[in-house]
Formats: C-alpha cells, sequence, structure tokens
C-alpha cells in the first residue's frame, strides 16, 4: 500500500544524501581543477543524454532540436502538423531549458581551464554508476508505474544544487570560478523547482491507487538509490560504502526532514505534508 506521499518519504533520504555529498565537497581539501571537471563534465553529459529520464535510446538535446524542426518545418507550405503542435511546442521547450543548463555547464567547464576544450559527449558520462542508472531508469520506462517513477527521480529533487548552495560559505567568491558555480546552481534551482512540483503534479493526476502508489514508491527508491551511488561516483566518493547503506537510517531522519522543510517547503505544501509527516 502507498500514496504520493509515501513516494516522497522513500526518495527524500537519498535527496538529502545528495545535498549531503556537496556540502562535504566543496568543503574539501580533495577539491581540485581535475575533480571540478569530472564532475561538471558529467553533469553536461546528463543534461545532453536525459540519463534515461526522457525520450527512447541514444536521444540527446540536439536529436530532440532536429525533431522539432522537422515537425515544423511543413508549416510554412501549409502543411498540417504532423501531431498536436502544442505537444511539438512542449519538446522544443523542455530542449531549449536541458540545452541551456548544458550551455552554462560548458562555458564553466571552460572557465575552469580555457586551454582544454570539452571531450565528446560520450568521454563525459564515462562513470560506471551512472551507466547503470541510466540503463535502469530505461528498463523501467516502458512500464505505465515505472515511467512515473522515472519520471519523479529526475533532478534527484535538486539535491546537489541546493547542496551548492548550502555551500556557499565554503566557496571563495573572490574566485570567478567559484562564482559562477554558485551562479550555476542558482538558475537551476530557478528551472527545476517549477519542474519538480510539475512531476509531482502530472504523478498525482495519473489516479494510482494504494497498490499502485506502493510500487512506483519501490521503483523510486530503487531509482534514487542508484542515481546516490552515481552521484558519489561523479564526486569521488564524499560518502562511505556504509553511510550509503545507512542513508534510511532512523539516525538520518533529522537530516531528510531539514533538506525538505528547508528547501522543499512548496512541495510539502503541495502535497499537504508538515514535518511530523516525515
Amino acid at each position: 500500500m502507498g500514496t504520493i506521499q509515501q513516494a516522497l518519504r522513500m526518495s527524500a533520504p537519498y535527496w538529502a544524501a545528495e545535498h549531503e555529498i556537496a556540502l562535504r565537497y566543496f568543503g574539501s581539501s580533495a577539491r581540485s581543477t581535475v575533480s571540478d571537471k569530472v564532475w561538471i563534465g558529467h553533469q553536461m553529459f546528463k543534461e545532453w543524454t536525459g540519463s534515461g529520464v526522457y525520450g527512447p535510446r541514444h536521444t540527446t538535446v540536439a536529436s530532440m532540436i532536429a525533431e522539432v524542426a522537422k515537425e515544423v518545418a511543413p508549416l510554412g507550405q501549409g502543411a498540417v502538423a504532423p501531431s498536436p503542435l502544442k505537444s511539438t511546442y512542449t519538446k522544443l521547450s523542455f530542449a531549449s531549458d536541458e540545452l541551456r543548463h548544458y550551455a552554462q555547464l560548458h562555458d564553466l567547464f571552460l572557465l575552469i581551464e580555457s586551454a582544454t576544450p570539452p571531450p565528446a559527449i560520450a568521454e563525459l558520462g564515462n562513470l560506471r554508476e551512472g551507466g547503470a542508472l541510466t540503463e535502469l531508469r530505461l528498463g523501467y520506462r516502458d512500464d505505465k508505474l515505472g515511467a512515473i517513477a522515472v519520471d519523479l527521480s529526475e533532478g534527484g529533487g535538486l539535491g546537489l544544487y541546493f547542496g551548492i548552495r548550502s555551500a556557499k560559505d565554503l566557496l571563495d567568491l573572490t574566485s570567478e570560478v567559484d562564482r559562477e558555480v554558485l551562479a550555476v546552481a542558482d538558475r537551476t534551482i530557478e528551472d527545476e523547482t517549477r519542474h519538480l512540483l510539475g512531476r509531482f503534479q502530472a504523478a498525482r493526476d495519473a489516479g494510482l491507487d494504494e497498490e499502485q502508489w506502493g510500487r512506483v514508491s519501490e521503483i523510486l527508491e530503487e531509482i534514487s538509490r542508484q542515481k546516490l551511488l552515481e552521484r558519489d561516483e561523479q564526486f569521488g566518493g564524499m560518502l562511505t560504502a556504509g553511510e550509503v547503506a545507512a542513508v534510511c537510517a532512523s539516525e538520518n531522519r533529522p537530516r531528510t526532514a531539514a533538506f525538505l522543510t528547508g528547501h522543499l517547503s512548496f512541495l510539502l505544501d503541495y502535497l499537504g505534508m508538515s514535518p511530523v509527516d516525515l
């Protein structure tokens, strides 16, 4: 048995752990130009390819824009759109958001070290746990409940970017790189908070019963755990294996509650949840 609120409770501990990874990384002596290029490069890859969240395998921002161009090109000759025109615009809007996120990360990558251009997109995505996350999501996408869980898993509750914002006092704001890291986080939060709420609204509108929500929650927890493994690899292993295994342990509940109430209060309000529900 389950509810949409239960789905949030199942995934939120992993989101809070992503927030913890960012805090540790930006306060760590292990942070370097090389490690910054690893995490930013992998984030570029995720924005460009969708990491299994949208489209068929091998979909990219470029392929989505090409699809839109193919759909709208005949309209100038008086043709009728091959699909509802609103769906074409929605696809373009989504691709535009992903391209904007990719572009700001690309420019940040070059700001760190302009002498070496970014390698091919595929090379930026060479993280074992990231590949496993993509395959896990793709394996669930053809199932209705799995697709809902995959959609809800996108962005990891913005744990990374809220973590960067929380690490502001650990950044060197006299550095152009660190100022831009913070600016990227702020711009992404501005975009993705709207998307996060929209994903939960769409899931609620799916009309699932308690048993179906129970299954969605189970899948979402599985994906969220793999996403945390990806995030930990992306940042060089800020969490121990024991800490990853204990993410949902009772001693970490205050961390989860603090993350939700401190950063996602708008989502709690929408779901009618309060701190005592966490």
